[in-house]
């Protein structure tokens, strides 16, 4: 096994980063089986993250993993419609197949699905926002600053900037390992 290099790697190990935050949430969280759904997808994501980040690996093989890995990253994301819009879950698996269908085109002719899906998610912050805030959650202030976190690394992401050891992925996985952080405190908090 040879493991990728310069930005690809440091994409790795801050998937790492993810994946034990997340698994940190999936064991803390005891109460709330959305969440601990919503933390279990989200390690499965990151971890597969850190394969087809740091695994070099053939074309063939890195595109069935992200076919895999948008899957799930598509069931994860649409969790929050389940959490927060109280959608019944037969809605969620349809929106999820129909997006992942339509990544799967985007990864197959080789387009940038990372914009698609960017902006997807961020339409999916913007409306569990609303939620947050006219339910009235008590501890809402973690979920929105989370969020708002999770905005920023989004679009820092599609600018394609870099910082030191890491690029523009790298950089959106530590705002998201904040912002997993958050969510476990807002959800400890409750």
């Amino acid at each position: 096994m040879h493991l990728t290099t310069g930005y690809e790697l440091t994409t790795a190990l801050t998937n790492a980063v993810i994946f034990v935050v997340c698994v940190c949430g999936f064991i803390t969280i005891k109460k709330e089986k959305l969440w601990k759904l919503f933390f279990f997808l989200m390690s499965i994501d990151s971890f597969l993250g850190v394969i087809v980040h740091g695994v070099a690996m053939s074309i063939q093989v890195n595109v069935i993993l992200w076919i895999i890995l948008s899957i799930f990253f598509t069931l994860t994301v649409n969790t929050f419609f389940v959490i927060f819009l109280r959608f019944k879950v037969r809605h969620i698996i349809i929106l999820s197949i129909l997006l992942t269908l339509f990544m799967m085109v985007q990864i197959y002719f080789d387009m940038d699905f990372i914009f698609s899906f960017t902006m997807y998610i961020m339409l999916i912050m913007i409306i569990s926002v609303y939620y947050i805030i006219k339910d009235n959650l008590k501890n809402k202030k973690y979920f929105l600053i989370g969020f708002l976190v999770a905005l920023i690394g989004g679009l820092l992401m599609l600018t394609h900037v870099k910082f030191w050891i890491l690029d523009h992925n790298g950089i959106c996985h530590m705002f998201l390992a904040v912002t997993m952080i958050l969510f476990i405190i807002g959800l400890k908090k409750e």
